[in-house]
């Protein structure tokens, strides 16, 4: 990232992991998983600073505060008019003022941590979980953070025979859903999952083009400036609890400048690149 916007909002923030139904976050077109908090009222959260973010949300209760957001998928910062509420939800024991989780950590790097599908075999798992091929991500897990390239492939090869969880963002739909897929090699093709995975450079969710748009305003992070966009927010909430990682988890300042690991050679390559990778899970026989 670069330009003036992206250094003052520095590289940390508060991700958004779950927006939930009804919520002041989700009328204020907060887009879970994608975006993170990076500012309330142009005071800055780069350092982690909850309590601000709390006491600017309690004192302002009824009231409109501008919410500054980062979204890995656009790859822009954004302004969006948030009012805190008490009454958005029906449950006795929800309190949240803003109705999302959050996370504190690293948005640096964010946008390349997703997984293309290309080729989807008939009668793989992953077709019977309902994976659609070359316009499916696999954006996350509720059963681990995905850091890096191998973490995908480690996660399918931890959870063979198993009914695994994950994200995915769908590019037609614009929306995100949780599919449950069973690893397995025994399902009569290649690899453990039936399809074909890329990732890179050349794998990223592509950038939805940007319109005007009366209720929010974006500037771009490499392109700074201000820009007027379109965006569409899927309202479909993750069935799955909030994920609460481990404090090895956590991200901290000294993994900003963290890069991905080299591929997995236990994994069978139809193309390797600089710019990109494709694999189609292939785990070792045990």
């Amino acid at each position: 990232m670069g330009g003036s916007h992206s250094t003052e909002h520095g590289s940390f923030g508060f991700h958004v992991l779950k927006v939930k139904e009804n919520s002041p976050a989700l009328h204020a077109g907060i887009e879970q998983f994608f975006d993170y908090i990076v500012a309330i009222n142009g005071a800055s959260l780069q350092h982690g600073d909850k309590q601000l973010l709390v006491s600017t949300l309690e004192d302002n209760i009824g009231q409109s505060v501008t919410v500054t957001l980062f979204s890995s998928k656009q790859r822009e910062f954004r302004d969006v008019d948030l009012i805190p509420s008490q009454d958005w939800s029906t449950q006795p024991d929800e309190h949240s003022l803003l109705g999302c989780s959050i996370r504190y950590c690293t948005y640096e790097k964010a946008g390349e941590y997703v997984w293309h599908i290309l080729n989807v075999s008939p009668n793989s798992p992953a077709e019977m979980a309902g994976i659609i091929p070359h316009t499916d991500y696999v954006i996350g897990s509720p059963q681990t953070v995905l850091r890096n390239e191998d973490d995908f492939y480690n996660l399918v090869e931890d959870n063979l025979g198993k009914p695994l969880q994950l994200y995915m963002y769908n590019t037609e739909w614009d929306s995100c859903r949780e599919v449950i897929i069973v690893p397995n090699r025994d399902w009569g093709g290649h690899g453990s999952l039936g399809c074909d995975v890329g990732y890179g450079l050349l794998h990223r969710i592509p950038r939805r083009k940007s319109l005007g748009d009366s209720h929010t305003h974006g500037y771009n992070a490499e392109h700074p400036g201000h820009q007027e966009f379109e965006a569409t927010y899927s309202d479909t909430i993750f069935n799955a609890e909030d994920f609460a990682p481990t404090p090895s988890q956590e991200a901290d300042p000294s993994d900003a400048g963290h890069s991905s690991k080299e591929p997995d050679t236990r994994l069978s390559q139809d193309s390797l690149s600089p710019q990109g990778t494709s694999t189609s899970p292939q785990l070792p026989a045990q």
